[in-house]
């Protein structure tokens, strides 16, 4: 139950992902360095300073924290591609098909089993996210590169999940984070510089933005599903993260008064039958416990 708990704390804290990039006015590689450089620091200090825990093992098995770390890159990098060279309802719905190869990298290398239940809360899942952004969905050869962008970065995320799994079988969640976000950050680093774009002259909200996406979707959201891939079945956790623009959308109406489809409501239902359906089992042990007491 605890982790089920959390894994919707992480879903929430990830949602808050592109409202807090909204009201930051660095470049993406800018606030990529600054999110991942500060979160590894503030991660490295509380290691070895406060703690003060002996440094990794590096051995072989680092490639494994090395390449998820630098799926994590390229992944954030194509969705933000994305993000600009389409529409948002393109990238969203394109997206969304991320599950699909998690879960089929999940039964390859982890024989991780799919079932009836997984099925039907991706169906209503996806079938909400279209609902609350099919509007605007249509494929042009101007936003070719954006849609093949976000297809690729799909499959880049069940990549960096796939492997984050494999590199947690031999790195504590703390370690991996650490060497992750340190990856990131470099290759981040590097885009800035080829690019050219100015680390300082931002403004304060910008910074305080910078230290909400550490915060959120990087500690209490990445941080918290890469603990979790230990113990929960990675095709429900990726199934689930379908609920993710849906609760953004609900964030962006209460923090920039952005308009809702009008199939929001119903949008809104089938998401919740999505998470009745995929956490049924949790949700039948919730109520035997009450019943108990």
């Amino acid at each position: 139950m605890l982790h089920t708990l959390l894994y919707f704390l992480a879903l929430f804290c990830l949602s808050t992902s592109a409202n807090w990039a909204k009201l930051n006015h660095m470049p993406v590689e800018v606030l990529g360095f600054y999110r991942l450089a500060l979160a590894a620091t503030l991660l490295g200090v509380w290691l070895f300073v406060f703690y003060k825990k002996p440094w990794p093992r590096l051995n072989k098995n680092i490639f494994w924290v090395l390449l998820s770390g630098a799926f994590f890159f390229t992944h954030l990098w194509t969705f933000k591609y994305a993000s600009k060279n389409t529409t948002i309802s393109n990238t969203m719905i394109i997206f969304s098909s991320n599950p699909i190869w998690s879960s089929l990298g999940a039964v390859i290398f982890f024989k991780e089993k799919l079932t009836a239940r997984l099925f039907i809360s991706y169906i209503l899942a996806f079938a909400a996210i279209f609902m609350l952004v099919g509007h605007g969905f249509s494929l042009a050869p101007e936003t070719n590169k954006g849609d093949i962008s976000s297809f690729f970065s799909a499959i880049l995320f069940a990549l960096y999940m796939l492997t984050g799994k494999k590199a947690r079988v031999y790195y504590d969640n703390q370690y991996y984070s650490l060497i992750q976000y340190s990856v990131c950050a470099l290759l981040f680093a590097a885009c800035v510089g080829y690019s050219g774009a100015a680390w300082t002259g931002y403004d304060d909200v910008s910074w305080w933005a910078v230290v909400g996406v550490v915060l959120l979707p990087t500690f209490l959201g990445h941080f918290t599903m890469t603990y979790l891939v230990t113990y929960m079945n990675l095709s429900l956790m990726t199934c689930g993260k379908l609920i993710e623009p849906v609760i953004a959308s609900l964030l962006a109406a209460a923090m920039f008064n952005e308009t809702l489809s009008p199939y929001a409501p119903y949008s809104f239902a089938l998401t919740i039958a999505a998470v009745v359906v995929l956490f049924e089992p949790q949700l039948r042990n919730v109520m035997r416990f009450a019943r108990l007491k």
